[in-house]
């Protein structure tokens, strides 16, 4: 079976990831990417009636960080050991209350509010709140796993996180078919095309996919893969790190 083949066929999201980032030799290490910091994000927000209102916070605050690592050094300081505090709980309700009086309090000397004054209003939960669908024990250590990883300087250790809070159309979603190269042409980035990618990331309404790629397709692209993706793939699948936006937002790939 060619790596093609595989990616296209495989159903074990554990497969997958292990072939986006297979095991490296002791003190070879490879620090985490955007793109799997997004991914980790989008696995936590499909289970979002699950994770209790600190853990949301945590997610989103997640988001800002991996969207440039380099100026969020101190976010992450802040925000990183109350996640891995909340990982290495039980998710019982006085975990969760202290997990968010730890939060509220974090960054108060930078800023009025502290890091939660980077939220977004409609990511702020005031209180722990807990989570709208009930969580077992076992089910917790996965969950909170998906909210810290994201923070670790390293490829994560993925096998943390069972295989049914995964996804396989995130994982394609995000990195299509890394073994298939998508030629992009920076002339096909005219300000309408930059308008509706940003327009649509910063909103997570990816309702207007097909116009994008009415867009493109007018700025000269005619790349099949791209263009399908835009028009023909559930609007739901699309999420932040979707490979085509990052490829007109000329974000670095992983995998090129």
């Amino acid at each position: 079976m060619t790596e093609k083949t595989f990616w296209r066929t495989e159903n074990d999201p554990h497969e997958l990831l292990s072939a986006l980032f297979p095991p490296r030799s002791e003190g070879s290490v490879v620090h985490q990417t955007r793109q799997c910091r997004h991914y980790l994000h989008e696995c936590a927000r499909r289970q979002w009636n699950r994770l209790p209102g600190v853990c949301r916070e945590i997610v989103a605050l997640g988001e800002i960080f991996a969207e440039d690592t380099d100026k969020e050094i101190r976010l992450r300081a802040l925000v990183a050991p109350i996640a891995e505090q909340l990982m290495n709980s039980a998710g019982e309700p006085g975990d969760l209350a202290e997990a968010a009086r730890c939060l509220r309090s974090a960054g108060e000397e930078d800023a009025p509010g502290g890091v939660r004054s980077r939220l977004a209003p409609g990511d702020r939960f005031d209180g722990w709140i807990a989570p709208a669908e009930p969580v077992s024990e076992t089910e917790w250590r996965g969950l909170a796993a998906l909210v810290y990883l994201p923070f670790v300087q390293y490829t994560p250790p993925f096998r943390w996180v069972p295989r049914r809070l995964h996804s396989i159309d995130l994982l394609r979603e995000i990195y299509y078919n890394p073994y298939t190269p998508i030629p992009f042409k920076p002339e096909w980035r005219t300000s309408n095309v930059l308008t509706l990618a940003e327009g649509m990331y910063d909103s997570r309404n990816f309702g207007a996919m097909p116009i994008f790629a009415d867009a493109l397709q007018d700025a000269g692209c005619t790349e099949k893969a791209i263009l399908d993706h835009c028009r023909h793939a559930p609007i739901t699948t699309h999420v932040r790190g979707c490979w085509v936006l990052d490829r007109v937002r000329d974000r670095t790939l992983d995998h090129e």
